[in-house]
């Protein structure tokens, strides 16, 4: 990329950023359009190219500025010696609210890029994405499940957790609803699964699963 792009007002970088989040993470590497990205933000296509040359240098730039800029906030929201996974979950979706409020479409933009099979894509971001997988792993692998003593059960509460994130983060996103009120519906599904996992954990008549059974207050 062309380093004079930093020389642009903050406000102009955070425009392009952005715009470049909102349709890689919308459309996937393959579909995305500078069109749209003109379109969202109002930044000539002549500019996007001066400064990173190709969609492929402009992905490879949003991609390693938003590993750093997350990572970054991550390092302040996550406290190293809390043990308490959703209290570990709790304090790095509040990270994520916060870097929403800058970027809207980071985080959603990193989850797009981890099911990139391009392989254009895969060996330019490699490093940048083998860095905030093992952040990622360290934080959340201090994280234990209190009462819970079958490893089988916690990997899939914890399982269960991440997906239904993921799912209100999707489905809040696309209403449109604000970085606050997205946090404030995860940190109620990580309370309410707090408790539940306060109780006992039996396995299903079936096999198929596992059952919580709240613990009494």
């Amino acid at each position: 990329m062309n380093e004079k792009f930093f020389d642009l007002s903050r406000e102009k970088q955070d425009r392009m950023i952005n715009g470049a989040l909102e349709v890689f993470s919308k459309c996937g590497f393959k579909h995305a359009s500078t069109d749209d990205m003109v379109k969202a933000v109002d930044v000539s296509k002549g500019l996007w190219f001066h400064y990173f040359g190709s969609k492929l240098g402009l992905y490879t730039f949003v991609y390693g500025y938003s590993v750093k800029f997350l990572l970054l906030e991550l390092s302040t929201a996550v406290d190293m010696n809390e043990q308490n996974y959703f209290e570990i979950v709790k304090q790095m979706e509040f990270a994520k609210m916060k870097v929403s409020k800058s970027y809207p479409y980071m985080t959603l933009f990193l989850e797009q890029s981890a099911k990139e099979t391009d392989p254009d894509i895969i060996s330019k971001i490699a490093e940048d994405r083998r860095i905030y997988r093992d952040k990622i792993s360290l934080m959340l692998k201090a994280g234990d499940i209190p009462n819970i003593t079958e490893k089988s059960h916690k990997d899939k509460i914890k399982k269960i957790v991440q997906y239904t994130i993921e799912g209100i983060v999707h489905d809040k996103s696309a209403e449109g609803a604000e970085p606050d009120a997205i946090y404030r519906e995860i940190k109620s599904l990580l309370d309410m699964v707090s408790q539940l996992a306060g109780g006992k954990v039996q396995t299903t008549p079936e096999g198929m699963g596992l059952m919580l059974e709240p613990a009494v207050f």
